[in-house]
């Protein structure tokens, strides 16, 4: 029964994230040149690579625990291009990696899709509602929210004994945040980036 409502959950997630993908292209296309479209192929196709490259690495000091590679570009796309363009490649990051690594619609893929959601959503309200806060704090705040979306999908499966995990998995969330956090903020700071990014 709970898998079967999952399965529903997942379903709505999935045709909310299509919409708001579609919604996204449609509109924002007229204001977007052919190179600002490239640099979003481009960076989904680096979070695809790094999302697949981490799965085969193994867990980091705890189990099921990643860096977050790919947050990285979640979170450069979040400050250089906006909300729509990160939660879109949030989405289809999740949702690829899910699919080549086999998992898609189990355990696994449900905990990377919510997680990358409630991630990138918790980001973007960070930056309306706090727009002093650091690309160091949104990043934590980022990581931990990417955890509790994956602790709630994991109580459905495997029920109360995973909130042993929880103070564990936040503490590496600080970590791990403040780590895609630093990387994100010195590629703001590279000038040739910047260069490369506001050429037209």
């Amino acid at each position: 029964m709970n898998e079967e409502w999952l399965h529903r959950v997942v379903f709505a997630v999935l045709l909310l994230g299509a919409v708001i993908f579609t919604s996204f292209v449609g509109y924002e296309k007229r204001n977007n040149n052919a190179r600002d479209v490239a640099h979003i192929g481009v960076m989904l196709a680096l979070a695809l690579v790094f999302g697949v490259l981490e799965s085969f690495l193994p867990d980091f000091l705890l189990p099921g625990m990643r860096i977050g590679l790919a947050n990285v570009v979640t979170l450069f796309v979040l400050y250089v291009y906006g909300f729509k363009k990160a939660l879109a490649i949030a989405l289809l990051k999740a949702l690829l990696v899910s699919m080549m690594r086999g998992n898609f619609l189990s355990m696994g893929g449900y905990m990377a899709l919510t997680g990358s959601l409630l991630s990138v959503l918790g980001m973007g309200l960070l930056r309306v509602l706090w727009k002093n806060c650091s690309v160091f704090g949104v990043s934590i705040f980022g990581a931990l929210l990417h955890v509790l979306g994956q602790i709630m999908i994991a109580l459905i499966y495997l029920g109360t004994p995973i909130l042993g995990y929880l103070p564990y998995l936040l503490l590496m969330a600080f970590g791990t945040g403040a780590l895609v956090g630093g990387l994100v903020f010195l590629l703001q700071k590279n000038r040739a980036l910047k260069r490369y990014l506001s050429a037209k």
